[in-house]
């Protein structure tokens, strides 16, 4: 799903979670199955397997979260990787 956005002195754009992810080589996993025993979503980047990215970075370097944005928004702040600018306002 794309959104329109307006942004001064360019106009309006087209901009996706999905392309900042892909630009950023972020990853994101949903385990509904997890329900109330922890965060559902996962996060984690430069790497497309979440099992080679454990190995290499251990599990406090993924984000979790909620939904996908939590878990976005708490990889990105540990890491200090500038979340979507859309997220910001």
């Amino acid at each position: 799903m794309s959104k329109q956005l307006e942004i001064d002195g360019i106009g309006q754009q087209k901009a996706s979670l999905a392309d900042w992810k892909k630009q950023n080589k972020i990853f994101t996993h949903d385990a509904p199955h997890m329900g109330n025993d922890g965060p559902r979503w996962s996060c984690w980047a430069e790497i497309a397997a979440p099992s080679d990215f454990l190995e290499i970075y251990g599990q406090d370097a993924f984000g979790y979260g909620g939904s996908e944005k939590t878990a976005i928004t708490d990889f990105c702040q540990k890491h200090e990787i500038e979340l979507p600018f859309w997220w910001l306002k």
